[in-house]
């Protein structure tokens, strides 16, 4: 009896390394598609206030900068 034990504690471990791949996989497929979306949100927005605003320049506007003391900066 001991050994079919052992066989299902190494199915179990088996398993559950696929089950971690697996979610592993899907979480960086989620944080990639949340990025995707923050870029076209970020370009979309950028579009919209040009239409709105097409006297002022954006060229310098980036998802990935901040304003820190009245000043554009990187992140």
């Amino acid at each position: 009896m001991p050994s079919r034990r052992k066989e299902q504690a190494l199915d179990l471990k088996e398993e559950l390394a696929r089950k971690d791949e697996d979610f592993a996989n899907t979480t960086e497929a989620f944080k990639l598609d949340a990025a995707q979306s923050y870029l076209v949100g970020f370009e979309a927005t950028i579009e919209q206030a040009s239409r709105l605003h097409p006297e002022i320049d954006y060229s310098e506007l980036g998802p990935g900068k901040t304003v820190i003391d009245g000043q554009l900066r990187d992140e």
